[in-house]
């Protein structure tokens, strides 16, 4: 059994034979042929069917090779990849394990239906349709499409239809389908992911723009490179710009006054020339007075940044126009408020201040009527007539300039000059001096440092300040009944700035108020005696028009209110 089941490999019969012919011809050639030359032909060509056998071998061993690359890709192909076959009418004839794995169905309930049996409602007909006319042209068909399994549930597919040809005739077509259905999944999931990020990114540019639009500030962008410029909607019609009108940065500027269009201008200009390289962006603020299309004047002050590429040239400017006409408004109020408030603090210190020198005139003149009531004017030498007559002068002169520190403390004129700081401290002590006697009030002022603390800037502010802070720390101590009160003012002189120190010992500010006292408005005091707007307009000025700093502490005994006047603002 085993012989005849060897006689029927073809292999091994062809080795068979040439093995039996390399055999007898060498046998004939030994035994039964005597010519030489008939010897050397037998043996010539058994070793040629020799050569032969061993090439025949190497082949045979290179095609067993193949056929067993062929199983092996064919078995990967079968695991990996749905095949199917159907004759001319699209009834199924063969398909591969894959396929009956893929769609829970056996071959038995696949061979001979149509591949209805796995559509998907949702496939349209007209999918169907496109396929046939596809195949039926002889070009392949390809489609991704739904399909539905046996138990109900649905996977994707990637289709390819091709016809079969056999002895040059259509005689089927076979499927190659690659199942996609992770891959579809996870698309969906990603497109859902997408779809709810777009929904929340709407939402987001919805109340961005929300904002934007509801806000009294107008956002804008102004791309350097393309030169297009962007407006708010809101703030274009704040503007007196229609909603839907297409502005540039030109139209903006021609809102603003010559003046104020050039100073805009060169601002930029200068922002973006004198920046440092190493910066992506920088930050701006730029204040400017703008007339709208509807004739409304607006104070502007523009907060953003600018931007540059790689190579640090600027690309793009953004930021906020805000309106601060209100804010301006209220600003003169308070410093109108204020200045009402110093007047009325200066004219209780000029009151205080001519009381003296106008009793002492009065008690000069009682005497001298009292002498000619007497009739002894003959009894008073010249000497003290001259004498009576120089105290006179000397209280008048002295009511005479305390009208006229009272002229220069209240007057609108604001012109930047040199000062020395301790002169200024001096001349503000001499308008409180009357009250610091009458409540027995220490002062004392000490220059620290060997620096000069002459500066530049607006004298009478600063004086205003320090009058401020004087009466403030008077009415303290007064209110406190404070035992030996004293207020000390240090000055200490660097080379980079100069340095106020007011510290009383009143016991210093309750911490639960110490951070409120600069507000607006803000007061410990009964109504009668102040508004709240002096410690909030005195450091204005030191920060706005000295560009220095102004704050306040506790310490030891009392408070100390600290002001920093940098030599260069």
């Amino acid at each position: 059994m085993y012989f005849i089941t060897l006689m029927k490999d073809p292999f091994f019969r062809i080795n068979s034979a040439h093995i039996v012919a390399i055999a007898l011809l060498l046998i004939n050639a030994v035994f039964f042929t005597e010519n030489l030359i008939s010897i050397g032909i037998q043996i010539i060509i058994a070793i040629a069917i020799a050569l032969h056998h061993i090439d025949d071998l190497d082949i045979k061993k290179s095609l067993r090779c193949s056929e067993n690359q062929l199983r092996e890709d064919t078995s990967i192909f079968d695991k990996n990849v749905i095949v199917s076959e159907t004759d001319l009418e699209g009834k199924i004839t063969y398909v591969n394990e894959n396929y009956c794995t893929t769609t829970g169905y056996s071959q038995d309930e696949l061979i001979g239906f149509t591949h209805a049996k796995v559509r998907s409602e949702e496939t349209k007909d007209k999918i169907y349709q496109e396929l046939w006319k596809t195949l039926d042209d002889g070009n392949t068909y390809t489609q991704v499409m739904q399909n539905r399994k046996k138990d109900g549930t649905y996977f994707w597919i990637d289709m390819h239809i091709t016809p079969i040809i056999a002895n040059n005739k259509k005689v089927g077509y076979k499927s190659i389908i690659f199942d996609i259905t992770d891959r579809v999944v996870l698309q969906r999931s990603l497109n859902s992911t997408i779809k709810n990020k777009d929904l929340e990114l709407q939402k987001q540019t919805n109340r961005f723009e929300f904002a934007i639009n509801s806000s009294r500030d107008g956002f804008w962008d102004y791309d350097l490179v393309n030169h297009e410029f962007y407006l708010s909607e809101g703030w274009k019609k704040r503007l007196g710009f229609k909603a839907n009108e297409e502005i540039n940065y030109l139209d903006y500027l021609a809102l603003m006054s010559d003046e104020y269009r050039f100073e805009h201008h060169k601002a930029m200009q200068d922002l973006i020339e004198q920046y440092p390289n190493e910066l992506e962006y920088v930050h701006f603020r730029i204040r400017y007075q703008l007339t709208t299309n509807d004739g409304e004047r607006l104070m502007i002050e523009d907060v953003g940044d600018v931007f540059f590429d790689t190579e640090q040239n600027p690309v793009r400017i953004t930021g906020f126009h805000r309106d601060i006409t209100d804010q301006e408004r209220q600003a003169k109020i308070i410093e109108s408020q204020n200045r009402v408030s110093a007047m009325g603090d200066m004219i209780s210190n000029i009151a205080h201040q001519w009381r003296q020198p106008i009793g002492a005139i009065n008690n000069t003149l009682n005497n001298i009527e009292f002498d000619i009531e007497l009739d002894d004017l003959t009894q008073i030498d010249a000497d003290t007539y001259l004498e009576t007559s120089k105290k006179i002068k000397e209280y008048t002169a002295y009511l005479s300039q305390t009208i006229d520190d009272f002229r220069k403390l209240s007057s609108d004129d604001k012109q930047k000059s040199e000062f020395i700081v301790s002169h200024t401290i001096d001349q503000a002590f001499k308008i409180t001096q009357l009250e610091y006697e009458k409540y027995h009030i220490e002062f004392q002022s000490i220059e620290y440092g060997t620096q000069s603390s002459k500066i530049n800037g607006y004298e009478r502010e600063l004086q205003q300040v320090i009058i401020n802070l004087l009466n403030n720390a008077k009415d303290v101590l007064i209110e406190k009944e404070i035992q030996k009160p004293t207020v000390h003012i240090s000055i200490m002189n660097t080379k980079e700035n100069i340095q106020i120190i007011v510290h009383d010992n009143g016991g210093g500010i309750p911490q639960d108020i110490i951070e409120k006292i600069f507000d607006p408005y803000f007061t410990t005091k009964h109504e009668s005696l102040g508004t709240g707007i002096g410690l909030y307009m005195s450091k204005t000025i030191v920060l706005d028009h000295f560009k220095g700093s102004f704050d306040v502490i506790n310490e030891g005994d009392g408070a100390k209110f600290i002001i920093t006047l940098p030599r260069k603002d």
